[in-house]
């Protein structure tokens, strides 16, 4: 575990992080597997629809390239991004969770 300084700049990197913003369609690219026979927009809509909590009917009404979407969810995607990230760290074992982080 990184202590002193070093930890400190992590954290202040990962708060700058947040407040980035994401866009969907780099959201997309990221993280929507483009399967072929699949409609892949519909893929996106689908997943940027669960990641905001709003419908996938309100996700498609932002536009082609969503460019009519709330600010907000620039902020929403990003921090999901950086959770996605966070789980693939985790799953390649490169971080552990503590065994109690699940009780609470």
């Amino acid at each position: 575990m990184q202590t002193g300084s070093k930890s400190q700049q992590n954290k202040h990197r990962i708060d700058s992080l947040c407040q980035l913003p994401l866009e969907p369609m780099e959201y997309c690219r990221r993280w929507v597997v483009h399967e072929p026979g699949r409609n892949y927009r519909k893929s996106c809509i689908n997943a940027i629809a669960q990641v905001t909590g709003t419908s996938p009917k309100t996700v498609k009404d932002w536009g082609k390239d969503f460019r009519y979407r709330p600010k907000y969810v620039t902020r929403i995607l990003r921090q999901a991004d950086l959770i996605n990230q966070f789980k693939q760290l985790v799953a390649q074992g490169i971080i552990n969770l503590p065994p109690d982080s699940l009780q609470e």
